[in-house]
């Protein structure tokens, strides 16, 4: 270990060097203050009312409230008194801020152990006959009072009427003509402004916070997490410390902890979190975390560990023991069979010299199948995740945050609200630094896209992006994704023959190189492009529409879209997490599935079969268990079953409460919602995609938009208010999607539309199908993707066309 020294902090106690990346700090003796922001403001809006109101100097005395602090009153401080003479605040107005901001960090001083026992030493344990009390003179510097600018003076003078009470007494005066005589006065100046950032409402944040783990810890939890949202206060106070601008706060702790949680009066955990917090506005303190280093602050028998994760975006507190740092290597374990292919059994494939570009939810599953490509020597790999509605777990990101940069990029989008509460997505900040494509993220955000659009976007920008990056090096290039976002454009543009150039501008890509600009696209494309390897079922169907559009495709593409693992086995799973996902948010709002009148979109196809079997196999009441369905795979049509959704009668649909569409497309007219909302017989009706992106009610998603935006909104010809409002489960907060209230007061006509996870699928609100279902999906993509490299090695990859597994080729892309 580097021979480092204690360190001192403003706080009082000091910074010891444990071992290299460890410092250790001892809080145990620390006192606390709770309100010292309050009673600031407090004093603050008491010299504003005076400002505006008296003629001359300003002087009022202020008792202390015991219930705000009653620390200060324990420690027989009872009033406060203030005094400035005429004219030195006249230009109050212009520096108020900057004023109070002051006003803080002279209370403030009080949490600061080294300064609070000169001005206060018996209370800690200083003999006040040899340290008498001594006044503190805060210089400030502003040009509205004075050129040299102005001082606090803050003494503790003795209750002429109570003895053993005492008053501060606050004089605010100039530096160059002031009235006091400060040789006069024993003082100390404390000009240390700088390493201490006083973090404004400590007390409420640590409250709040205190109370979330608490309700965290009573459901059995060991981690809580703290986001941050636009409106959060505790985050724009920490970013005026060292530590800067931050995502979420995360508290994790072990069964000791929680049993003292548990167990003990909340204002042990709040006194604890309150320490900490103090902690963070020592610069010395912060600027050691921001550093990468962990500090662990001890108090009494708990120790906390302070570090930064993810890019510094993440502040972690870890109760009594670091946090325990998984790998992918962690989630490749629970998947034997994409493990093997990892490892190499069965196969001599690798990836080297190839550069993936990956298009796919943020899964563990989907971490696994990084791993394999970085254990099978893939030369870098950028990923476009796919993130609908559901939180991701803070581990997935820890995870791929520590994945070397050099290697590895990833960006996603992340779920918005214009003013007016329509819903768009742009570029989320919890991926890699995006900082070079910011022209980029202000044009998606100034576009205020749907999902598809909005994804289509990014992934196609950041592809063609990587493919300008490879080119110089004459690199090689294979896309595999989930959803069909970018080989049906690439595969459209370079059929049509446009040019390299052309496609750049079409997908705001910014290029300083314009050797390559004239050149064909499809050129381009066949010297650095390997091919494409398709998941779903939605992006096999896109490249065949453009095979039949343009007689042929460009580029070979290989897919596991319709191999009989993927139809049958994952079908089932997919089902199955759909209902579970229905089932949690409809218990979330007070609600069952089984009485539900439905309508399933779709009923036919692999995922809608299995969705009706499970529905009238148990989901459903025995004497709710006709479902309306339609396909246009039947060949006939009864009361419940129709070919087209334009043969359900008005009567029909209005029956109809809950509609889940696994169809892949918008086949519901707008006009048609607008007689669902008038004439149902319910009061609230939910809506439930169970099919990729957010096709499925595109159409629903548009009307509402439109309607929100008109300046006078009509329903069947009536005036109508609507409005936009969250679906929060009650237990976790988890935002499941809007909930959309239309109100026509004419005919008194209220209805509620629940569209869950705001279109999206809703099976990626929860846990999605589970890792043991995924393996031997995952798997083939895989190892069909390492057969398409293969074969372009060996130089027998066949000619573009669509090669589906299971059909044309096996899992290793040999045809059958």
């Amino acid at each position: 270990m580097t021979e480092e020294k204690q360190i001192h902090t403003s706080l009082g106690p000091v910074l010891v060097p444990v071992e290299d990346g460890l410092w250790e700090i001892d809080l145990t003796h620390l006192r606390i203050f709770f309100g010292l922001s309050i009673l600031s403001r407090t004093i603050g809006e008491e010299i504003g009312n005076q400002l505006h109101s008296l003629p001359g100097d300003l002087s009022f005395t202020y008792k202390i409230n015991p219930n705000i602090n009653h620390e200060l009153v324990d420690m027989h401080i009872q009033h406060v008194q203030v005094f400035a003479r005429a004219g030195i605040l006249k230009d109050w107005v212009l520096f108020r801020e900057e004023f109070e901001e002051n006003l803080r960090f002279v209370f403030g001083s009080f949490q600061q152990q080294s300064v609070a026992k000169k001005i206060h030493p018996e209370f800690y344990g200083e003999d006040p006959n040899r340290n008498a009390s001594v006044a503190l003179l805060f210089p400030f510097e502003t040009e509205f009072i004075h050129d040299s600018g102005y001082y606090i003076l803050m003494e503790r003078v003795a209750s002429q009427y109570r003895i053993g009470d005492f008053f501060l007494r606050i004089t605010i005066d100039t530096q160059e003509d002031g009235c006091l005589n400060l040789k006069n006065i024993k003082h100390e100046i404390i000009s240390d402004a700088h390493t201490r950032t006083y973090i404004a409402g400590a007390s409420k944040i640590s409250e709040s916070l205190s109370t979330g783990i608490i309700n965290a810890a009573q459901k059995g939890e060991t981690f809580y997490e703290e986001e941050n949202s636009h409106f959060s206060k505790v985050f724009s106070q920490i970013e005026k410390t060292p530590l800067g601008k931050l995502t979420n706060i995360n508290f994790y702790w072990e069964e000791q902890y929680r049993n003292l949680i548990l167990s003990s009066d909340p204002s042990v955990p709040l006194s604890i979190l309150k320490k900490l917090f103090l902690l963070l506005e020592d610069s010395s303190a912060s600027k050691k975390i921001k550093e990468g280093n962990t500090i662990r602050a001890v108090v009494g028998k708990v120790s906390v560990y302070v570090d930064l994760s993810r890019l510094d975006r993440v502040l972690n507190f870890s109760i009594n023991g670091k946090r325990t740092l998984l790998d992918s290597t962690f989630y490749l374990k629970r998947m034997p069979l994409l493990e093997e292919i990892a490892n190499g059994k069965g196969h001599t494939y690798n990836f080297d010299g190839v550069h993936v570009f990956l298009i796919h939810h943020i899964t563990s599953e989907i971490i696994s199948l990084i791993e394999t490509f970085r254990r099978l020597k893939v030369s870098s790999l950028d990923v476009a995740f796919v993130k609908y509605g559901g939180n991701i777990p803070p581990v997935y990101l820890d995870i791929l945050l520590d994945i070397p940069t050099e290697t590895f990029f990833m960006a996603g989008l992340e779920f918005k609200l214009t003013k007016n509460n329509t819903p768009y997505y742009g570029v989320s900040p919890l991926y890699s630094a995006f900082d070079h494509h910011s022209t980029f993220r202000h044009k998606l955000e100034d576009a205020k896209l749907g999902f598809f659009d909005a994804m289509r976007r990014l992934a196609i920008f950041l592809f063609l992006n990587k493919l300008l990056s490879i080119i110089s090096k004459n690199g090689k290039m294979l896309l595999i994704e989930d959803g069909g976002y970018v080989a049906p454009i690439l595969n459209e543009r370079a059929l049509d023959g446009v040019s390299f150039g052309s496609v750049l501008d079409e997908f705001w890509v910014e290029s300083k190189d314009n050797t390559f600009r004239n050149k064909p696209f499809g050129e381009i494309l066949k010297s650095y492009v390997i091919g494409t390897v398709e998941h779903t079922r939605n992006g096999y169907d896109r490249l065949v529409k453009v095979k039949e559009d343009k007689k042929e495709l460009f580029l070979p593409a290989f897919s596991i879209a319709i191999s009989k693992e993927k139809t049958q086995e994952e079908s089932k799973e997919v089902a199955r997490s759909i209902l579970n996902a229905l089932d949690n948010t409809l218990h979330g709002i007070g609600k069952v599935l089984s009485k539900r009148k439905l309508l399933l979109l779709g009923s036919k196809g692999n995922i809608g079969g299995f969705l009706k079997k499970y529905l009238i196999g148990g989901f459903l009441h025995e004497n709710n268990l006709d479902i309306l369905e339609v396909d246009k795979k039947f060949d006939s049509e009864s009361r419940y079953v129709k070919s087209d959704f334009n043969h359900i009668s008005d009567l029909e649909f209005a029956e109809i409460d809950l509609i889940i569409g696994v169809t892949g497309e918008s086949i519901i007219s707008p006009k048609t919602w607008e007689s669902w909302i008038l004439n149902s017989k319910h009061k609230q009706l939910f809506l439930a995609s169970g099919s990729t992106k957010t096709v499925e009610f595109a159409d629903f998603i548009k009307w509402i938009n439109e309607l929100n935006l008109s300046q006078n909104p009509k329903l069947g010809g009536l005036d109508l208010k609507i409005s936009f409002h969250r679906i929060l489960d009650p237990q976790t907060q988890m935002d499941l999607g809007s909930r959309i209230l239309f109100q026509i007061p004419k005919k008194e006509i209220e209805k509620e539309v629940f569209l869950i996870s705001d279109g999206s699928p809703v099976n990626f609100l929860f846990f999605g199908v589970p890792t043991e279902s995924m393996d031997p999906i995952i798997s083939q993509l895989a190892s069909v993707s390492l057969g398409m490299v293969n074969d372009y090695k060996s130089n027998e990859l066949p000619s573009a066309d669509l090669y589906a597994v299971d059909h044309q080729i096996n899992v290793w892309g040999k045809f059958l």
